[in-house]
């Protein structure tokens, strides 16, 4: 059995490869997908920087693209925003 940390690592796997297959590309986002992506999965993290904003800091390598390695920067981002605000409560 899988333990918490498990399932979520493998959801995050998931979410990648359900946007990255839109194009085609397994291991990849282009610009649309990551705005899907963002407006699906994580849409209250669009209010301070648009996708196309959080698109250009995250392809480091300037590629076009976004690869897994480069995805995982956006979600550490998320999860410390995620954990700043729980502690506001």
């Amino acid at each position: 059995m899988l333990t918490n940390l498990e399932k979520a690592i493998n959801n995050i796997i998931d979410i990648f490869h359900k946007y990255s297959l839109k194009t085609g590309n397994y291991h990849s986002l282009y610009r649309n997908d990551l705005k899907s992506l963002m407006e699906s999965e994580c849409s209250m993290y669009l209010k301070e920087k648009n996708a196309d904003t959080w698109f250009t800091e995250l392809d480091i390598n300037s590629d076009q693209a976004i690869n897994f390695e480069e995805f995982l920067i956006l979600v550490i981002k998320i999860a410390v925003a995620a954990h700043k605000a729980s502690h506001k409560e």
